[in-house]
């Protein structure tokens, strides 16, 4: 049985060929998701940090926070104020 030095250095490649190959990955799956697959469509929006449980908009601003400016942040506020209706 190999090491765990030897386990390590395999798994930290197997990573670092995921990461490698993760744009390529999720583009195929927007294309699906685009496509009208619904299951595509559900982790591309899990992936994007968007709350599919039917949440509060907390959540969603939450993940939006993560992507954007603070100016851009308060440029959503004036644009989309709390008492919108839905």
């Amino acid at each position: 049985m190999p090491s765990n030095e030897v386990l390590e250095e395999r798994r930290q490649l197997i990573v670092a060929e995921a990461v490698d190959a993760s744009p390529q990955v999720m583009r195929v799956v927007v294309d699906m998701a685009l496509g009208g697959d619904l299951e595509a469509a559900k982790l591309v929006l899990k992936v994007a940090g968007l709350d599919l449980s039917g949440g509060n908009r907390a959540n969603v601003q939450n993940a939006i926070q993560i992507n954007i400016t603070a100016e851009e942040q308060r440029q959503l506020e004036r644009d989309f104020p709390d008492d919108l209706p839905g």
